[in-house]
Parts: C-alpha cells; sequence; structure tokens
C-alpha cells in the first residue's frame, strides 16, 4: 500500500512535533512542611526575586538556586523567570545597590540543594527532572 505523499509528510511532521515538546528539565522540591503540591509559575518567579517572602502560614521562604553553571539553573532562569543568567545577575547587580538583598544562596549540586531544602524549613529549589527525589522532600508542580 502507498501513501500519498502529503499523508507521509502530514504523519512526519505530526511525529517531529510530538517528539519535540519540551520535557521537563527541572522539578521544584520544598521542605515537606511547606503547604500544597502545587505553585504558579508566577509566585515561584517572585520567590526567586525575592520579591515575595513569606508563605501562607507566615514561614519566611529560603529559596535556592543552582550554580550558574548548570544547565538545570540554565533551564530554570529560562523556564520561570523568562530571562537570561546575564538578566538575572543585573538584576541582582541593581536589587543589591538599591535595598542590599543578596541573591538566593547557590549549591553546586541536585544532592547539595536537596540536603539545603530537607534542613531548612521554608525551603524551596529545584533539581534536575531526572533526580528520584528521597523522603524529607516533597516535589511541587508547577502550574501556569
Amino acid at each position: 500500500m502507498r501513501r500519498s505523499r502529503p499523508a507521509v509528510l502530514f504523519v512526519a511532521c505530526a511525529t517531529l512535533l510530538a517528539s519535540s515538546a519540551p520535557a521537563a528539565e527541572f522539578q521544584v522540591v520544598a521542605h515537606p512542611t511547606v503547604e500544597g503540591t502545587k505553585i504558579r509559575r508566577s509566585v515561584l518567579a517572585g520567590i526567586f526575586q525575592k520579591d515575595v517572602v513569606r508563605w501562607g502560614d507566615q514561614i519566611r521562604i529560603l529559596p535556592v538556586d543552582q550554580s550558574g553553571h548548570s544547565p538545570v539553573r540554565q533551564a530554570f532562569t529560562r523556564d520561570v523567570l523568562g530571562q537570561s543568567l546575564g538578566e538575572v545577575q543585573a538584576y541582582w547587580t541593581r536589587r543589591l545597590a538599591v535595598d542590599r538583598q543578596l541573591p538566593p544562596p547557590t549549591k553546586a549540586s541536585d544532592d547539595e540543594v536537596l540536603a539545603f531544602v530537607a534542613s531548612k524549613k521554608g525551603a524551596i529549589g529545584y533539581v534536575s527532572a531526572a533526580i528520584e527525589v528521597p523522603a524529607g522532600v516533597k516535589t511541587l508542580t508547577l502550574i501556569d
């Protein structure tokens, strides 16, 4: 059975589009005492820009970033903050000069982020989507 050229082209394009859908490159993790299971992208951006500083129960939010060399950090910065790493660095230079606000601390690996989040009430971070999140840390679903 021969398929017509337009049908083959349609199938090829549909397969390409389905396989090129971006897979999640990171997952959001939080201390288990953080309430809820979902977080809005805009709220998460506010947390990492330190515009949102307390959870709903008034616990101080402790965001933690990954190293600027990390592909996970690059994906998070692009997908959540909608910026490049350079733009984020410029943002923190201005924040430091204007109101002496420091950026979130950075950790060198997924394991270090997980250890920080597990040990600090109110902590939130992100790790590679491929990492299995251990007990003592919860995953939050990112919603728009």
